[in-house]
């Protein structure tokens, strides 16, 4: 046998064995991986999973989390204001699959925002009083989404601040004050102020930085979620102006200086919290296309 035909019986039995090599090879390696894959998949999955998941926060006083989306499902844990949670899927009944710490389970997405949002709730609130007046998660959402969409904020810290606007923001920031609970007069209130037969928001906020204040007045349509805070009205005020009161429709009030029957909702704006109504200044009523402002006379007894 020649030296050339040597060399090529080499070669083929080679390319043999290297055949049977990356056969055998082969043959074992995909059982290998699909080993690892039924092992290590599901945990993939769930790592993928906490890493999409959106960062929210809790703004009710306290919030259950369930087993299940039904939400009358089995109690998990309950959470406070202020939590953050991870936000992985939301369901067409309005519960959202979370996590908080060590625990997952279901929440009600109506009390989650995104963290702007909630450092502007949470600064809103000029006192312990204010928190306690708008307790309603509705109301808390409108307030903030209205302060938003005027390129207002609140009192965030300063680090979050940062986070959120930059150093060098100009935003005017704006608190509520209010008196305790069981106040006649306070710097909230709510009534059907645009004649839709649903209940709106009046209340009186503050320029932190200048005093001045505002009485806003929103619509709260609560049938459209993340939509509330539509603005009713506004009125600057006058900085000793500290309260304002609900005038419910059918109420008979001075107006034009004539004693007359309340056709529709109205708002008191006066300076007095002491619970009389000697000095309220002017009585705010929505006619169906603006509101009309009218002078007060005493009505000392």
């Amino acid at each position: 046998m020649s030296l050339f035909n040597k060399f090529k019986n080499i070669e083929k039995k080679d390319a043999k064995s290297q055949a049977a090599f990356v056969g055998g090879l082969l043959f074992g390696i995909i059982p290998f991986i699909f080993i690892v894959y039924l092992l290590l998949g599901p945990l993939v999955k769930v790592i993928k999973k906490d890493f999409s998941g959106e960062t929210m926060m809790i703004i009710s006083e306290n919030l259950r989390l369930r087993a299940d989306t039904n939400k009358n499902s089995y109690v998990t844990g309950s959470y406070p204001f202020g939590t953050k949670v991870k936000v992985y899927k939301v369901f067409d009944n309005n519960r959202a699959e979370v996590s908080t710490g060590n625990k997952k389970g279901y929440m009600s997405f109506e009390y989650l925002v995104l963290p702007e949002t909630f450092y502007i709730i949470e600064g809103m609130f000029g006192n312990e009083n204010a928190k306690k007046l708008i307790a309603s998660t509705k109301y808390r959402k409108a307030v903030s989404n209205y302060l938003k969409t005027n390129n207002f904020t609140t009192k965030i810290p300063e680090s979050e601040r940062e986070k959120l606007y930059g150093k060098n923001t100009k935003k005017e920031m704006w608190q509520i004050f209010a008196e305790p609970l069981k106040s006649r007069f306070n710097s909230f209130c709510r009534g059907d102020y645009n004649g839709d037969k649903r209940e709106d928001a009046a209340f009186i906020i503050t320029d932190i930085k200048n005093g001045n204040r505002k009485l806003i007045v929103l619509e709260i349509n609560d049938d459209i979620p993340g939509k509330y805070g539509n603005l009713i009205g506004s009125k600057d005020l006058k900085q000793d102006y500290l309260y304002i009161r609900n005038v419910p429709k059918n109420s008979k009030m001075i107006i034009k200086d004539s004693l007359q029957t309340l056709h529709t909702d109205g708002i008191l704006i006066g300076t007095n919290r002491s619970g009389n109504f000697n000095d309220v200044d002017t009585l705010m009523i929505y006619n169906g296309i603006s509101f009309d402002f009218y002078p007060q006379k005493n009505n000392k007894k």
